[in-house]
């Protein structure tokens, strides 16, 4: 769906986020996707020396709490706007809430946000965090020593960083276009439809943007019923980003880096084929083609698919354009 054709959201506010720089941390310091190693290495080197150490006590505590597959704290940013502070520039009012609200039931979120998979497991965190006062305990001593370790960097310099990108932000956003052309290249809202949010302005009209200071890169979108709340990275000009850009595009080329392998898949854009098809049109041995074939795969471009009693491969048009946007992207940010 093109800019043009879908109404731009309203933007409510442009406000700093201390329950959301805690979620982006904590969401690194659990999350078992590949980029969470980089990433809070990352803000390791840049920000929050030593940080790395919580990885394991919080994976662990996690687990324990939730018992669920589900990665990431994905529920911090609906329980921060349940209990009114996901706006709040520090965390105290969200301690104290986990410490002295009564059981309740919490109302419904669609969480349109998240794919529907997701849904069903966040809202039964949510659920458990009104209705258990236990679980706000074990949760107030999951995330208070995380906080404890990224407090002393917010109070010196994180909270004027975002204050001032806060700034640049209001005025980007007054000049118009649609959010999901102003945020940077990897942010959640640039694969809106390989996320399933390609609807999610039809049924939501505003969004509140806060830009992170603990977010070197990507961000998140959060449906918390009122708005969607749309968190940024801060600052995408440290000389850090630059490597990992660097590192970046040099990873997403990869695929493409062989000859052999752009020829296959040129020839799966042309016609879905087999492997052994492939092995006899390019003159190659089947394990050979297989081999680059699996490459293919892991980067998305290429997939199977039954067609009658055949498996064929299909190479994605749309991801392989989507790679080479994102390669392009991320280089020209820094034009």
């Amino acid at each position: 769906m093109s800019s043009s054709s879908r109404g731009a959201p309203t933007c409510l506010t442009v406000t700093p986020s201390a329950p959301a720089e805690l979620g982006w941390i904590l969401t690194l310091l659990a999350e078992t996707a590949p980029y969470a190693m980089p990433a809070l290495a990352e803000l390791e080197e840049a920000l929050l020396p030593g940080v790395g150490r919580l990885r394991e006590r919080v994976r662990d505590e996690s687990r324990r709490l939730w018992n669920d597959d589900l990665p990431g704290c994905l529920e911090l940013p609906v329980l921060a706007h349940h209990a009114g502070c996901l706006l709040d520039p520090d965390l105290d009012r969200l301690l104290n809430w986990l410490a002295h609200t009564t059981n309740h039931a919490g109302p419904h979120y669609e969480l349109l946000s998240e794919p529907p998979a997701v849904r069903e497991a966040v809202a039964a965190r949510f659920e458990r965090l009104c209705r258990e006062g236990s679980v706000r305990s074990h949760y107030r001593e999951l995330i208070g020593p995380v906080w404890e370790a990224a407090r002393g960097a917010w109070r010196r310099d994180g909270r004027r960083v975002s204050a001032e990108a806060c700034e640049t932000w209001r005025t980007r956003v007054a000049t118009g276009g649609h959010i999901e052309d102003l945020v940077a290249p990897r942010h959640p809202l640039t694969q809106a439809e390989h996320l399933g949010l390609e609807d999610l302005w039809t049924h939501r009209t505003g969004f509140v943007l806060s830009p992170l200071y603990f977010c070197l890169s990507g961000g998140h979108v959060a449906d918390v019923g009122e708005y969607v709340h749309v968190a940024v990275p801060a600052s995408d000009l440290l000389p850090v980003r630059k490597v990992r850009d660097a590192l970046f595009v040099a990873d997403r080329l990869r695929v493409l880096a062989e000859a052999t392998r752009v020829h296959i898949l040129i020839q799966l854009l042309s016609a879905p084929a087999a492997v052994m098809e492939l092995a006899r049109t390019l003159r190659l041995s089947q394990a050979t083609v297989s081999g680059h074939v699996k490459v293919l795969r892991d980067a998305g471009l290429v997939q199977q698919r039954r067609v009658g009693s055949r498996t064929v491969l299909v190479a994605s048009r749309k991801r392989v354009e989507r790679l080479l946007e994102e390669a392009r992207s991320t280089i020209s940010r820094w034009d």
